[in-house]
Formats: structure tokens, C-alpha cells, sequence
């Protein structure tokens, strides 16, 4: 909505900068067309030229009012209401002060010198005013003066990148009540989810459109369950950077399926929940020795090995296993291995006494 404005403002300003502009020539003297011809080319002219400047400066004031936004979200009532007694008393006072600087001449050099006092003057105030906050804080205890409590992470607002949005299951810990905050989504990663439906590969196309289209049906449901907004740094080329950098600036934490996004997130004291990290972390822990009924779909790497998946997802690599595919055994867990990937656990068979080997 910023750039929007910001480039209607620009627009209405270069229509205007060019009308006037092309009223300043006679332009059919000079060229030998007719005055209006002259007014059409500067007006479209003038509206362009706003036009790519609004887009420049909305983005920039975009991302700036996000960063203020974030700032204010962390600051005491009381810091606020002490900032703004310190801006005023410091604006009075330059007021005061500069008094005899209107006698300046030019005129112009009297009003810039004011401006630059009263800037230096409010500056100050606020500084004093907020360096002593801890008397007033005796003074007046019912107000509450210096950083707020940390804010838990559920509350934070909640970035999405690519892969959380063709992944989707962020909605599910968004039901259940895991993650609180507002579900927001940069320019910049919708561009990458673009630039994916259309990539030659199918496999990369194919999840650039569910991304889309799982966007446009949360947009067009109303619910406004994930914002869209303006943000860029133009000066960062890796979407990741990007996200891990606006991240830091709003105090947001950053939803995720990428491995190496969580590195660089966590390096960087970003905040993130990796939605694999989440569903390993759910899934229920088998101890060596416990005992699994499972049933054996296809071979496995080694010789002689079977491989079956628990109800969670858990790849279970059974040993003496492959002479039993299409059945289902009785197990029992002789370890579990931890990867970046998820959880696995192997098995061996284990014969039941008085029966066959396993049900058809």
C-alpha cells in the first residue's frame, strides 16, 4: 500500500512538473507542432519518470516504515511518552535560543540555520530525557521505562520463505496455536516463486505453481491469513540474505523447509522454525529393544536388508529383512540414527514362536 501511494504521489507530481513545463516554450514555434502534441509527450514523460521514482522510493520507504514499526513494537510505553516530553522541551528551547538568528541575512541562511538548531535541540532532548529515564522511574513507578520484555518467538511476526510456502505446513502449527504472529511474505520471495514457474526444469516449475496457487487461494479467501508486502535490498542478490536481513530488522522469526537457510538464520541470532525439524521433533522416540510389528515394502542398500516406514514417516532398515517384502513382521530396534534429514532406526527380524514368519 506504501508503493502505492508513494507512486501515485510521484505520478501526480510528474504530470504536474511536465504540464508546467510544457507550457514554458512554444513549442510550435520551435518545432512546428501543435501546443498540445507538446503537453501530451511531457505529461506521459513527467508521469513515467514518477512512476519509476515512486517505485524506488516506495520500496525504500516501505521497508523503512517496517523497520520503525518493528523498533516501536519493542519500546515501553514509557521510553515513548519520555521521548516525546524530551522532543518538545528541546524544540522549545531552540525555539528560544534561535531567536536572534532571524536576523541573519540572506533570509534564507536565517531559516536553514533555525532548522538545523531546532534538529540538533529536539535530538537532544530526547537523548537526555531517555538517559534519565531510571529517576523518573522512581518518581513514577507505574510507569514502565527500558527495553520490553523479550517477546516469545510465537508472537513474533512470521516470514515466510519459498520452500514454507510450497511445503504449507506452516498452517498446520498456525491452527494448532505453535506460531501466533502475523504471516507475512516479501516481494522478493514471491519473485523467486515466480522465477521457479517459469524455470525449463519441471520438477522446479511444478513447485513454483503450487506455491503460487497456494498463495493465490489463501489471497483469495479474504481470511488474510498471510500478507503480502514491499521489501527489498537491492544490494543483497541471494533471496535468503534478503530474508535473513529483514528478519534481524523486525524482530521477525523465519519459517523454512531449507537446511542451509536455518544455518545462516541461526548464525545470524535470526529466529527460525524449520518445519522438518519440527515433525522429527514430534514424531515418537523407539528405544533399541522395543518391539515393532512392521510391514516390509522393498529391499534396502546391504544385502539381505528390508525397509518398511512407520505410520509417522520413520524409515525403519530391517536386518534379515528382504526375504520378507509384502508381509508383515514382528521387529525389534537395535538403534536410531539422527540426521539433518529426519530419523531412522534399524530393526531386526525377530521369529515368533509357534507361527509362521509373518501375515500375508
Amino acid at each position: 500500500m506504501i508503493v502505492l501511494i508513494t507512486r501515485f504521489v510521484f505520478m501526480t507530481a510528474g504530470a504536474l512538473g511536465g504540464f508546467l513545463t510544457s507550457r514554458l516554450i512554444d513549442w510550435t514555434e520551435q518545432i512546428g507542432y501543435p501546443q498540445y502534441f507538446a503537453v501530451f509527450i511531457f505529461l506521459v514523460l513527467g508521469v513515467s519518470i514518477g512512476y519509476l521514482l515512486g517505485s524506488i522510493f516506495g520500496r525504500e520507504f516501505s521497508t523503512a516504515f517496517g523497520q520503525a514499526e518493528a523498533r516501536l513494537h519493542d519500546t515501553s510505553s514509557g521510553e515513548i511518552i519520555l521521548g516525546t516530553v524530551g522532543l518538545l522541551v528541546g524544540l522549545v528551547i531552540g525555539w528560544l535560543v534561535g531567536l536572534p538568528l532571524r536576523l541573519i541575512e540572506p533570509s534564507w541562511l536565517a531559516v536553514l540555520s533555525l532548522i538545523a538548531l531546532l534538529a540538533m535541540t529536539g535530538h537532544l532532548g530526547v537523548r537526555i530525557a531517555l538517559l534519565k529515564s531510571g529517576d523518573l522511574a522512581r518518581v513514577m513507578p507505574g510507569l514502565t521505562f527500558g527495553t520490553r520484555d523479550a517477546v516469545p518467538a510465537s508472537a513474533r511476526p512470521i516470514l515466510l520463505d519459498t520452500s514454507a510456502i510450497i511445503d504449507g505446513r506452516f498452517l498446520a502449527l498456525r491452527a494448532l496455536g505453535v506460531i501466533d504472529g502475523d504471516i507475512r511474505v516479501p516481494r522478493f520471495v514471491l519473485a523467486e516463486l515466480h522465477t521457479l514457474a517459469d524455470s525449463a526444469d519441471d520438477i522446479k516449475r511444478g513447485r513454483g505453481r503450487r506455491g503460487l496457487d497456494f498463495l493465490a487461494r489463501k489471497a483469495s479467501s479474504g481470511d488474510g491469513a498471510i500478507e503480502l508486502f514491499e521489501a527489498d535490498y537491492p544490494e543483497i542478490p541471494e533471496v535468503d540474505g534478503k530474508l535473513v536481513r529483514l528478519a534481524s530488522e523486525m524482530g521477525a522469526v523465519v519459517v523454512t523447509v531449507d537446511h542451509n537457510l536455518t544455518d545462516v538464520a541461526r548464525a545470524e541470532g535470526v529466529a527460525v522454525i524449520n518445519l522438518n525439524e519440527v515433525a522429527t521433533a514430534v514424531k515418537p522416540t523407539h528405544l533399541p529393544g522395543e518391539r515393532l510389528r512392521l510391514a516390509i515394502v522393498r529391499e534396502g542398500k546391504e544385502a539381505s536388508q528390508g525397509v518398511g516406514y512407520l505410520e509417522d514417516g520413520t524409515m525403519v532398515v530391517v536386518a534379515d529383512g528382504s526375504g520378507h517384502i509384502g508381509t508383515t513382521i514382528e521387529t525389534e530396534v537395535t538403534s536410531v540414527l539422527q540426521t539433518s534429514a529426519g530419523r531412522m532406526a534399524f530393526a531386526r527380524f525377530v521369529a515368533i514362536s509357534g507361527g509362521g514368519d509373518g501375515d500375508e
